[in-house]
């Protein structure tokens, strides 16, 4: 078993400063904080949260994607540690950032 997962978090808002994707690290060992997160904004552009001197960069364990997505504005789905280091170490993301929530019927 993996010691981290990793989340790719949408976020549908109309706050223009604020990011609208969030790429998480969770340490599924020590109750799902995340040892890395990077955010990405409306103009693409990335920024990797750095906390130092911290073990970990939440201040709150990091839900489930099936958690996340009970909410409306939310929707998160797993993906892979090497699309989480692409996205870590870019300047820029050229992703997609639409927000596309899956309904279930």
């Amino acid at each position: 078993m993996n010691r981290f997962e990793y989340i790719k978090w949408y976020w549908e808002h109309s706050y223009d400063n604020d990011p609208i994707v969030f790429f998480y690290e969770v340490d599924i060992e020590n109750e799902r904080y995340a040892t890395r997160m990077t955010e990405v904004y409306a103009d693409r552009r990335v920024a990797p949260v750095i906390e130092e001197g911290f073990e970990f960069v939440t201040e709150a364990p990091i839900p489930t994607p099936d958690e996340i997505n009970t909410e409306p504005e939310f929707y998160a789905k797993y993906i892979t540690k090497e699309e989480f280091e692409a996205v870590y170490h870019a300047d820029r993301y050229d992703g997609d950032i639409g927000f596309h929530r899956k309904e279930t019927r």
